[in-house]
């Protein structure tokens, strides 16, 4: 189904809901008659968001102890989030969420790897500044990836394929 359907249904349903008041079709927005399609966004989203708004006050460019420690717990939690959507017997209607969180969880392998709280903020040479460039790239992509994975945990409509 493509998405001008998607919008479609979505807007045949909430007219339904808004014309008739049939609270079994208004349950859930009408995706599905109410079976729970948005629990895991409902469960999750509040613990990634308070994790990217966890940045401590040293984490200034994306180097350094303490974003280490912010991209630590972030791993942490898309780790959790992993492990939730993995065991739900619909775990392929994750899938988005489940790479989302793998990737994430590969970056901040990458970040610690190379040790980027020892890159310094300051960079005088060319190795220095390259690692520099590479931390920080990891630390965005770790941080901005929350967002993949706040889209994933909506599962996927098989009949969209």
């Amino acid at each position: 189904m493509g998405a001008g359907r998607r919008t479609a249904r979505i807007l045949a349903a909430l007219v339904i809901c808004t014309v008739t008041g049939a609270a079994g079709a208004c349950a859930d927005g009408g995706g599905g008659g109410g079976d729970g399609s948005f629990e895991l966004q409902d469960k999750w989203d509040g613990m990634l968001t308070n994790a990217v708004r966890a940045k401590p006050a040293a984490c200034t460019v994306g180097v350094g102890a303490g974003c280490e420690a912010h991209a630590a717990a972030i791993d942490a939690v898309a780790g959790k989030v992993l492990a939730d959507v993995r065991a739900r017997p619909d775990k392929d209607r994750y899938q988005a969420a489940i790479d989302a969180a793998t990737t994430i969880t590969g970056q901040y392998d990458d970040y610690f790897g190379r040790m980027c709280a020892t890159v310094p903020e300051v960079t005088f040479t060319p190795e220095e500044t390259q690692k520099f460039i590479d931390c920080t790239n990891l630390y965005t992509s770790i941080v901005t990836g929350v967002n993949d994975l706040r889209f994933g945990l909506r599962p996927s409509d098989e009949s969209d394929a």
